[in-house]
């Protein structure tokens, strides 16, 4: 069996004495799309920012194309591969949108202008945006300057966090359709919503979460046909 791009094995986090995650598992292959969904609350968020680095994990392990990297910084992953999408999209609005592509790129020096062009050929509008202040944008074309962002530092595995949240429906349209559009391109992406339905329907296996831990995983397209799971935990569109 080909061992998996990314594996996360029984992670705990947390905040203090509140205990955000316990205990979580999973595993992505290469070339997958595997979603974490389940409420707002739910540990979702904890967990990949336990698996990239940005917050201390309390006990388990994560490995990254075969490497422990569990005590490896934010920084060293994303050199590594391994680059997130963060929720609510932290873009740095006072700077332009081609600066944002430019940090994007940090760690990829000449190389990265090369990328950046393609962003630039994928998404027009921030091409035709790019000497605007970030944060003038709107909030999609936020979520889609931050998505490129991180494509420009070449990642094996993107970690997504809520890329729908707060846009207008034709907007989520969009988004899922990149995000779709990312996975066929090569790039293994693990992908955390809320909108639960959407992401199950783009990913190819997925784990339910609830309360720190998961409840529920399995193909994608059986979690989403599983009337009792449905209305268990992924209510409505």
């Amino acid at each position: 069996m080909t061992e998996p791009v990314l594996s996360v094995e029984a992670i705990s986090v947390s905040y203090g004495r509140i205990r955000a995650v316990e205990n979580v598992t999973f595993a992505v292959p290469a070339g997958g799309l595997v979603t974490l969904v389940g409420a707002n609350g739910a540990g979702k968020t904890s967990v990949l920012s336990g698996v990239s680095g940005l917050v201390k994990l309390r006990s388990g392990r994560v490995r990254f194309e075969g490497s422990d990297v569990t005590k490896w910084s934010a920084h060293k992953l994303v050199k590594a591969g391994l680059v997130g999408v963060p929720e609510g999209r932290e873009i740095l609005a006072a700077m332009t949108v081609h600066e944002n592509l430019l940090l994007g790129g940090w760690h990829r020096r000449r190389s990265a202008a090369t990328t950046i062009d393609e962003m630039y050929q994928r998404f027009p509008v921030l091409a035709q945006r790019r000497d605007l202040s970030a944060g003038s944008l709107s909030g999609g074309e936020q979520q889609m300057l931050a998505i490129a962002r991180a494509l420009v530092a070449k990642p094996t595995v993107l970690l997504m966090d809520e890329p729908s949240m707060g846009l207008a429906p034709l907007v989520v349209d969009e988004i899922f359709r990149v995000i779709a559009e990312i996975r066929s391109s090569g790039t293994t992406v693990v992908l955390v919503e809320q909108n639960a339905r959407r992401a199950l329907r783009v990913a190819d296996y997925g784990y339910v979460m609830e309360t720190g831990s998961i409840t529920q995983e399995g193909p994608a397209a059986d979690l989403i046909a599983d009337q009792r799971i449905v209305s268990a935990y992924l209510g409505l569109d």
